[in-house]
């Protein structure tokens, strides 16, 4: 269901999409030069590095299971007798 949702979403805009003008930027550059390729740099060097720490800490980190001394269940000092 949601596969035909998104399918029926893409065709019906599309023509939406189409019919917009093309916008002329008053900035004689654009981001998508030497700064996007920076900035996809920086991204996936982050990635890295995010990735490189968490699996050296989950090699560090070792569980230990640790057993807890439990007392055996005490009786009682007088004997109750529920047969009536």
């Amino acid at each position: 269901m949601p596969v035909v949702f998104s399918a029926a979403l893409l065709v019906g805009t599309a023509e939406v999409a189409s019919a917009a003008p093309a916008v002329e930027s008053s900035v004689p550059f654009t981001i998508a030069g030497p700064v996007g390729i920076a900035a996809v740099i920086v991204g996936v060097g982050g990635l890295v590095v995010g990735l490189l720490r968490r699996r050296k800490v989950a090699k560090v980190v070792v569980p230990t299971v640790v057993q807890v001394p439990v007392p055996a269940p005490r009786r009682a000092a007088v004997q109750v007798d529920n047969s009536a």
